[in-house]
C-alpha cells in the first residue's frame, strides 16, 4: 500500500493527528511519528528514513510550519526524491518558495471537504497496478501421491481424511506442501511430526506403513498464535484509547509480536497516560481469562 508521511509543525499537531486519523480510517496509510516512532528509536533517523521510503507527503502549512527548519527539510527531501507532495493549508502563511506551484489545499473552510480532496489527490497519485501475469497450468499431484497421503492420515485423523486430502489437493505445488497442510489438522506435535516424516522415508514403492506414535497430552497453543476472535477484541479495546488508528497499528505490531502478552504490551506503549495504559493491559487480561 503506498504510505504518505505526514510533516508538521509541532503546534499544529491537533489539527495534524486529526486529518492523519480521517485518512488513515478511509484505508490510507499513514506515517505519523506520534504512532510509528517507538520510545527507544532515534527521532531523527526514524523521520528519516521514513520521509526517504514513502511514496507521497502530505504537508500541514501553517505560519508554524512555514517557519520550522524540521518541515522545510522534509518537504526539500520528498520534493528531491520526486515524490508526490499534498499541502493543506489550516491557516494563511507565507508558503516556502519550493511549494509555491504546487496546488493546494484549503482546509479553513472546513476539514471534512478538505479531507475528501486529499483522498481523492491520495487516489489520482496512486501507481497503475501491474498487469495480471498469464495464468499457469494448475499442477496437479499424482493419484498414487493422493492414495498414500489419504492412507497415512487416516491412522490419525480417522475417516475425515479423505475429505481434508481433497481439499487441500488443489492447492498443493508437491509432495511436501501437501503433508505440511495436512499435517495443520493434527493436533498432537508427535503425530504431527511422524506424519511429516514420512516424506523423506525410504520404504519399498507401494508400501504404505502404519505409523507409530506416541501421545501426549495437549499443551497450550503455540506462543505466537493469536485468534481473530482475540485480535477483534484488542482492537476495540485500543480503539476505545486511540481511535481509528487502532485496527492500523495492531497489524503493525502483529507481525514481531512474539505472543498475545507481548502484542498487548507493544499496542500499551502507544497509550500516552499510564493510568490509560494499565486499564488496556487490565482489560486484556480480563478477555484472557473468558
Amino acid at each position: 500500500m503506498t504510505t504518505y508521511f505526514l510533516s508538521y509543525a509541532r503546534l499544529d499537531e491537533r489539527i495534524a493527528l486529526a486529518i492523519a486519523d480521517d485518512l488513515i480510517a478511509a484505508g490510507v496509510s499513514v506515517w505519523v511519528d506520534q504512532y510509528d516512532i517507538r520510545p527507544s528509536q532515534h527521532w531523527d533517523r526514524a523521520v528519516e528514513t521514513a520521509v526517504r521510503g514513502c511514496q507521497g507527503m502530505i504537508v500541514i502549512l501553517s505560519p508554524r510550519s512555514a517557519d520550522s527548519p524540521n518541515v522545510a527539510d522534509e518537504v526539500s527531501v520528498a520534493l528531491d526524491g520526486r515524490k508526490a507532495v499534498i499541502p493543506i493549508l489550516i491557516e494563511p502563511c507565507t508558503v516556502p518558495l519550493r511549494m509555491t506551484r504546487m496546488q493546494f489545499i484549503d482546509a479553513t473552510k472546513g476539514h471534512e471537504a478538505a479531507v475528501r480532496r486529499c483522498l481523492g489527490l491520495i487516489q489520482a497519485n496512486a501507481p497503475e497496478p501491474p498487469p495480471p501475469e498469464p495464468a499457469a497450468a494448475p499442477f496437479v499431484l499424482a493419484p498414487d501421491i493422493l492414495r498414500d497421503a489419504e492412507r497415512r492420515l487416516t491412522s490419525f485423523m480417522g475417516p475425515i481424511a479423505g475429505v481434508l486430502v481433497r481439499q487441500a489437493a488443489p492447492k498443493a505445488a508437491s509432495q511436501a506442501d501437501l503433508y505440511e497442510a495436512l499435517a495443520k489438522s493434527i493436533a498432537n506435535p508427535l503425530d504431527r511430526k511422524s506424519f511429516l516424516d514420512w516424506i523423506t522415508e525410504q520404504k519399498p514403492q507401494g508400501e504404505v506403513v502404519t505409523p507409530r506414535t506416541t501421545r501426549v497430552p495437549e499443551g497450550p497453543s503455540a506462543p505466537g498464535s493469536i485468534t481473530p476472535a482475540e485480535i477483534a477484541a484488542i482492537v476495540g479495546a485500543l480503539m476505545r484509547h486511540l481511535g481509528p488508528v487502532a485496527a492500523q497499528l495492531v497489524g503493525r505490531e502483529q507481525k514481531a509480536a512474539a505472543s498475545r502478552e507481548d502484542l498487548c504490551r507493544r499496542l500499551a506503549e502507544r497509550i500516552p497516560g499510564a493510568k490509560e495504559r494499565a486499564a488496556f493491559l487490565q482489560e486484556m487480561q480480563a478477555f484472557s481469562r473468558g
